[in-house]
């Protein structure tokens, strides 16, 4: 059974943590942000923590330097999705980057990466001043139409998304009888993106993975 040790200042926020990976039958600790030696990391396999990005920078610099001797896989916590390549650099061990809202899956697959239970997606992102899609820094061209849809699906990653949503989103429909555009610009982005990121959501619509 891996060892999580959780850092997470919000309460609410820390026992969802420690209740969806309890779940997955993992050993999940809340630690306290002022104990940077607790009692798993004397263990033989270093465990996984994770940290939420928030925390002042006095208290996280000593952790990360911790952590780091350690070999402990680390996994950053964000409500900016733009920090991730900021937060990568600052530990130079196995690290990976939740951006919330997250639901209880992302969670679970990051966990499962940073363990190495399964390979890792390709990081998504938008680079909305040549609005492109970048996959792990590769530009991927799409056109106007499909770029929509995808900013509309990374509005709430890891979130279902009705066709009608999308469709009021994306291109600004209020008839409800176009919800075929949806699924054939779907198609499309999944040829470009890869079949990984779109899910479809039955009887709802689409939900966009990142993690």
């Amino acid at each position: 059974m891996a060892t999580i040790l959780i850092y997470e200042p919000n309460h609410m926020l820390a026992q969802r943590l420690c209740d969806s990976l309890k779940k997955e039958k993992y050993n999940a600790i809340r630690c306290d942000e002022t104990d940077l030696n607790p009692t798993a990391l004397k263990e033989e396999k270093a465990p996984l923590v994770i940290l939420d990005a928030q925390m002042k920078w006095t208290v996280c610099r000593p952790m990360l330097e911790t952590f780091s001797r350690r070999g402990c896989p680390i996994l950053f916590l964000t409500g900016d999705r733009k920090m991730r390549a900021h937060l990568r650099a600052l530990y130079a061990g196995n690290c990976d980057v939740l951006a919330a809202p997250f639901s209880g899956k992302a969670l679970k697959t990051c966990v499962a990466h940073l363990l190495g239970q399964s390979a890792p997606m390709a990081d998504l992102s938008l680079d909305e001043t040549e609005r492109v899609a970048l996959l792990d820094g590769r530009r991927v061209e799409l056109t106007a139409q499909e770029y929509a849809l995808l900013l509309a699906l990374m509005e709430t990653p890891d979130t279902p998304v009705s066709r009608e949503q999308l469709l009021r989103t994306a291109w600004g429909y209020q008839s409800m009888g176009e919800t075929r555009t949806v699924d054939v610009h779907v198609q499309r982005l999944r040829k470009k993106l890869g079949n990984d990121y779109i899910e479809t959501v039955y009887k709802c619509g689409y939900r966009l993975r990142l993690a």
